[in-house]
């Protein structure tokens, strides 16, 4: 089976004829801040806000038996 070399740079030529006038974005930056909103890994717990990883934690827990003899 043939396969291109892993190190291989083809140059893209741009054919358009309006340039682009929307800077694109860094999404490498908007996908970690999403996920540090997700995780709030910097705040402690009593201080976090109610999104996220956290909002699934305090919808789910704390989880009792039948007879709420014991709880996680």
């Amino acid at each position: 089976m043939y396969s291109l070399p892993k190190n291989v740079y083809r140059e893209r030529i741009d054919f358009s004829k309006i340039k682009t006038t929307v800077p694109i974005p860094n999404l490498i930056e908007i996908q970690k801040k999403s996920y540090e909103r997700f995780l709030q890994m910097n705040r402690l717990p009593s201080e976090r806000e109610d999104a996220g990883l956290q909002s699934v934690f305090k919808s789910v827990f704390p989880i009792s038996d039948f007879r709420e003899n014991s709880s996680l």
